[in-house]
């Protein structure tokens, strides 16, 4: 189990694909995508990385903090 708090969850899954996420920290991806729903943290949309591959403008979004701030401890794990 990791313990991390929002932003530091927030700046991960919009630095790779939550598939290498997942394999690098030996958890599913839809826990991952799940701890993000559970704690309103924004994840990016579908096609994103591809874009990302191709060169292509993407949209970073904010890390909303009025349901929870930003230092809020949450836990990814199995």
């Amino acid at each position: 189990m990791y313990e991390l708090s929002r932003a530091a969850l927030f700046e991960l899954v919009w630095s790779k694909p939550m598939t290498e996420i997942a394999r690098v920290l030996n958890v599913r991806d839809q826990h991952i995508a799940m701890t993000c729903d559970l704690f309103d943290i924004a994840r990016p949309r579908a096609g994103h990385w591809q874009k990302v591959r191709y060169g292509k403008p993407v949209e970073k979004a904010v890390l909303s903090t009025e349901a929870f701030p930003a230092e809020e401890i949450v836990c990814l794990g199995v």
